[in-house]
């Protein structure tokens, strides 16, 4: 009989065996369906959201605004052009026609343009027609340096410089991004040592799933400056631009961008009033036009005031510039372009200037500052101011500066305004780095404005506010004669000039001759009698210490003493009262500008009245108050309160005798025959081994003045012997202004 083992555990029933066999088959086919499903699920994502977002990043464009140049408006004195905008010309070529092995995609643009479809089919055709668009590319540059008379070597040296800056910035954006070493060490320790193929295979799913793809070399960004214009050269002439616009055909790419730029017919007249315009980021001396590496070559420069009237009236002088909005592809080629806003032209401004009276006033500055021949001003001297008898003459003395006001005394009109030294102000346009670090290397300050920032004390000009202070204080009439010994108290300080040189005081003397001979001590009396206080008050009524309010920046306020404290000591008491003596000559802590100085004269000369000096004309243009209200200059000024027209023609009879009287001052150096003037010299302290401030301050006619003069010599020593003779030829061009212009009203 055959054993037999029938246990299950040594032998499968049939229906295990099946189930087996089943799940055998079953479980690839899930396995599959999973994979499908996913496949499925992935590819509806595909089709329901990707579409989208490719047509979106296909049509993704770019807007830029493009500045368009408005001109400025022109700075003028009668018929005088100071300040102008010009036309310039750029040659701008764009990049596709600059490059030496033209990109494929604007090549076949170029060919769809010139062949039809069965056209483009012809290979031969093709090849030759590629080659005539090269030959066109050669024959453009040539024709190019035949109209604008640059050489071809030139004009390959900047097209290769274009195309090398352009073909860096592809590279610098389209570099292919890889992964760096520690990116990759994370990489590595998120995989297990021992991964199997199931991980691998996993990781590999999941990489394929989130990653985007890596983009080809075939693929690259196309940045702005390859489908732009670049600027081969900065400036043409205007016959070249005319050739080049009037015939397109032969310079294929090519476009002429016109732009202005600021002219100075005149640079080197009335420099410190005009003032310059340059480049709002534009250093110093970095004025000349964009070269073609500029990173600002698409955009026309614009330009704004530095100084001068450029700045004080840069809103009205202005143009509005026009926008273009340009819209581009994502490939940056242009799709659309539309002008947003038209360009509008500044307003003109008219000067109040003669421009001969402004020619000669820089003239006498340029000769007193040896920095051109004395045709004008022969040697003088005056003995009563400077040199005892038997002393040696004093040497010539150059001033280190200064400056000449000329204005209207009812009206505030200036009809000259110099400073010295001067400079050209074609620096701010075609300046090279030498001339301006000469003119920053030059000591005396050319830059200044100083008839509004120079600051300095003002001498014996002054006593003309201090008599004002002493008149209507009741402190002093003019009549109060004193003695003048030559000093006040010591012979060694607080002393008159004339006994510095001769040993001798004036003698018995009143107001009027102690203003037309410059008597300090009878002034250190009339500050003894009324003392600080008046002084100070009258000097503020006279709006001294604060800006005039001229339409010019940088103006600087000049300095008054300080006042005694309330309930001060007697000691205190005791040295404000001995720096009042300074003060009413013109010293101690006081500095005033010559533009203060000369509206100091305008109250003398027009009866009580502060004008506001200014330097564009009623007729040209309003003043702009607040930004709102238009106000004519001839209603600004105003009254000075409390000042009485005895006081005035007190005055005026000391600064008449100050030029026409034998004992004046200013008889020997200003008066001529038939001259009528008036007015007053000052030779300020400027401190232990300076020169001197040399001073004169008048008007004329010396009967109904019309014109304040004003010169000042920044360390030229005497007022009388340096600034007279200055005074004198201003004053002998002014009598025949004012006659011309009596005969023009005649006829």
């Amino acid at each position: 009989m055959r054993n037999s083992l029938r246990h299950p555990l040594f032998h499968d029933s049939g229906k295990a065996q099946g189930f087996r066999d089943g799940l055998r088959i079953r479980l690839p086919a899930v396995v599959l369906t999973l994979a499908m499903l996913c496949v499925l699920a992935r590819v509806a994502w595909v089709q329901s959201r990707l579409p989208a977002e490719y047509l979106q990043a296909l049509a993704a464009t770019t807007t830029e605004d493009e500045i368009l140049p408005a001109r400025n408006g022109q700075i003028l004195a009668d018929a005088t052009v100071l300040a102008r905008d010009e036309d310039r010309w750029a040659l701008q070529i764009h990049y596709r026609w600059l490059e030496q092995n033209p990109e494929p995609t604007w090549l076949r643009q170029q060919l769809r343009q010139r062949l039809s479809r069965e056209e483009r089919r012809d290979a031969a055709l093709v090849s030759s027609t590629e080659q005539k668009i090269a030959n066109e590319r050669q024959l453009m540059l040539q024709a190019v340096s035949s109209a604008t008379g640059v050489s071809g070597a030139e004009i390959e040296t900047r097209r290769q410089q274009i195309e090398t800056r352009v073909r860096g910035i592809i590279e610098r954006v389209n570099r292919l991004p890889t992964a760096t070493t520690d990116e990759q060490l994370s990489m590595e320790d998120e995989e297990p040592e021992q991964a199997g193929l199931l991980w691998r295979l996993a990781g590999a799913i999941r990489s394929a799933l989130t990653t985007a793809p890596q983009r080809s070399g075939s693929e690259r960004i196309f940045v702005r400056e390859e489908e732009t214009w670049h600027q081969l050269l900065p400036e043409i002439s205007a016959d070249a631009a005319a050739v080049i616009s009037e015939h397109p055909e032969r310079f294929p790419g090519v476009r002429v961008q016109a732009r202005s730029q600021r002219h100075y017919p005149t640079a080197d007249l009335a420099v410190h009033v005009v003032g310059a315009r340059t480049r709002p980021a534009a250093a110093a001396g970095d004025q000349l036009p964009p070269g073609p590496g500029d990173a600002d070559e698409q955009q026309p420069p614009t330009t704004v005031g530095r100084f001068g009237v450029e700045l004080s009236y840069d809103a009205v002088l202005h143009g509005l510039p026009g926008v273009r909005r340009i819209v581009r592809d994502r490939r940056q080629r242009v799709i659309s372009s539309e002008i947003l806003r038209q360009p509008v032209a500044g307003r003109d401004v008219m000067l109040t200037l003669d421009p001969e009276l402004q020619l000669l006033a820089e003239q006498l500055l340029a000769e007193s500052l040896g920095d051109a021949d004395r045709n004008l001003l022969p040697a003088t001297e005056d003995p009563l101011e400077f040199d005892a008898p038997d002393a040696p003459p004093e040497p010539d003395l150059l001033p280190v500066g200064g400056s000449i006001v000329v204005m209207e005394a009812s009206s505030g009109r200036l009809l000259a305004l110099a400073s010295a030294p001067e400079f050209d102000l074609t620096l701010f346009t075609h300046g090279t780095q030498a001339a301006w670090q000469a003119m920053n290397s030059d000591t005396r300050r050319p830059f200044v404005s100083r008839f509004l920032s120079m600051a300095i004390p003002p001498g014996s000009v002054w006593k003309i506010a201090t008599a004002i202070a002493a008149l209507e204080t009741g402190a002093c009439t003019p009549q109060m004669e004193i003695v003048c010994r030559g000093f006040l108290k010591n012979p060694e300080e607080h002393r008159c000039l004339i006994y510095r040189a001769y040993g001798v005081g004036h003698g018995p003397i009143n107001l009027r001759g102690a203003l037309a001979q410059s008597c300090n001590v009878w002034f250190f009396k009339a500050a003894e009698q009324m003392g600080v206080e008046p002084l100070a008050a009258w000097a503020e009524r006279l709006e001294f210490g604060r800006r005039t309010g001229i339409d010019l920046p940088f103006e600087r306020s000049g300095s008054l003493p300080a006042k005694p404290p309330a309930g001060a000591t007697e000691s205190v008491q005791r040295r404000f009262a001995r720096e009042a003596l300074g003060y009413a000559i013109g010293q101690s802590k006081l500095t005033t500008t010559p533009l203060q100085i000369a509206r100091l004269l305008a109250v003398v000369a027009n009866g009580g009245w502060l004008v506001v000096p200014h330097v564009v004309s009623d007729e040209g243009l309003a003043r702009q108050v607040d930004e709102a209200v238009l106000t004519p200059w001839s209603t600004a000024r105003v009254q000075v309160p409390g000042l009485s027209k005895e006081t005035l023609r007190a005055i005026h009879e000391g600064l008449v005798d100050g030029v026409a009287h034998p004992a004046g001052t200013a008889y020997r150096t200003v008066y001529l025959p038939g001259l009528s003037a008036a007015g007053k010299t000052g030779t300020a302290e400027a401190g232990v081994g300076k020169a001197d401030h040399a001073w004169f301050a008048g008007y004329c006619p010396a009967e109904n003045p019309e014109y304040v003069v004003v010169v000042t010599l920044e360390h030229g020593g005497s007022g009388a012997r340096q600034a007279g003779p200055v005074a004198r030829e201003l004053f002998r061009r002014l009598q025949q202004r004012s006659q011309m212009i009596q005969d023009l009203q005649t006829n």
